[in-house]
């Protein structure tokens, strides 16, 4: 029996459409600019985005949407993989929309979905705490009930275009031990809150990711997403579903790498001849394009599962963890190719191979999706 994982027809459209967006709007150059830039993004392509309707794309039609499917997905992320887009579309769109559509009131969603579809709210994840780890041990934020409220302490860090959110998702301990999932809350937390300020942190992939200080922030108890100390399971499943599309992205960027690494072996002459005729650097684009085919076909089979409303647990940690391994993987292989130009900060490779440490531990590290894997084999 055969399973065909291509995609429809309509979703190989909009991929194009994707493709030859990204490409005019979102240069190399782009990208570089906007990472000096506070924001990390470039607000008037959020909005074209809004119009093409890929904000709201697997949104409820009731709720501004477009009436999707997870899979619709997929050709998107794989293309703002491959010209490296900034963007929050994973923490509001992926993250945070399925946290509202899945656990929220029918108030939050009629709130704050249409509005994320418009491409009028972002929504920021504040979930790592000051260890860096994802997961229920690394919190950072606790939340104590006063009255009709909660009150809000701690750091959050590595929260993404926190400056531009809206809201701010917040992950805090409310009971329970360090490392239990129960006993964390999510709230919606308003921007500007009084008590809550952020300040940017230096990364390698030069991505917009800031700490974020709670100092007795005050959150009315209707901003509470799901049952107070039992948030943890919506988030780990939104965020297993972000790190599934993540992976597409890193697939995009892999099939961007896998071009450019060629093209430089055919280029690239050396005692009179290419490089790409020595053995060992065929071996090396070679690792490439099996890395991109292997989780290719992980995070396909993992797209169809969550489609289809079946079980994906064990098959998304395989997708993601194997892709998190080839983030890196094929990003050293193809600096073996290219020698020291591709250390140059002017050239395309730097730009990839940077992003790619992002990619490597954002919602989670191959550890933290292992161990995930281990408990889905023993059940």
């Amino acid at each position: 029996m055969t399973i065909d994982l291509s995609l429809a027809e309509h979703q190989q459209e909009l991929q194009r459409a994707a493709r030859d967006f990204f490409a005019e709007q979102c240069p190399a150059s782009a990208v570089r600019d906007l990472e000096s830039d506070p924001a990390g993004f470039e607000p008037g392509l959020w909005r074209q985005m809004a119009v093409r309707g890929w904000l709201g794309l697997t949104f409820p039609a009731g709720l501004g949407g477009g009436g999707g499917t997870f899979l619709d997905l997929l050709p998107l992320y794989e293309e703002m993989g491959r010209f490296l887009v900034p963007s929050p579309h994973l923490d509001t769109v992926v993250v945070a929309g399925d946290v509202v559509l899945q656990a929220g009131t029918d108030e939050q969603r009629r709130a704050l979905v249409p509005e994320i579809a418009a491409g009028r709210c972002i929504v920021s994840l504040a979930a790592t705490g000051e260890g860096g780890a994802f997961g229920p041990a690394g919190l950072g934020l606790r939340a104590a009930r006063r009255g009709g409220d909660y009150v809000l302490d701690g750091t959050a860090l590595l929260v993404a275009f926190a400056p531009s959110a809206d809201r701010l998702l917040c992950a805090a301990r409310t009971s329970g031990s360090p490392r239990e999932a129960r006993g964390v809350t999510l709230l919606l937390v308003e921007n500007g809150t009084a008590g809550v300020s952020w300040n940017r942190l230096p990364n390698i992939a030069g991505a917009p990711l800031y700490e974020v200080s709670f100092e007795g922030a005050v959150v009315p108890a209707e901003q509470v997403v799901g049952q107070p100390d039992e948030g943890w399971a919506a988030l780990s499943a939104a965020a297993t579903k972000g790190a599934v599309l993540q992976t597409a992205s890193i697939i995009g960027a892999a099939r961007a790498v896998l071009e450019m690494t060629n093209r430089y072996a055919q280029e690239r002459v050396q005692f009179g001849t290419p490089i790409g005729r020595n053995q060992a650097v065929q071996y090396l684009v070679t690792d490439i394009l099996i890395d991109l085919h292997g989780i290719d076909l992980l995070t396909r089979q993992a797209a169809y599962r969550i489609d289809a409303g079946l079980p994906y647990g064990r098959e998304a940690t395989m997708a993601i963890v194997q892709g998190k391994k080839a983030a890196a993987h094929l990003h050293r292989q193809a600096h073996e190719v290219h020698a020291g130009i591709g250390f140059m900060a002017h050239h395309d490779l730097n730009l990839y191979s940077r992003r790619s440490k992002f990619w490597e531990n954002n919602l989670g590290d191959a550890r933290y999706y292992q161990e995930q894997l281990a408990r889905e084999l023993r059940l």
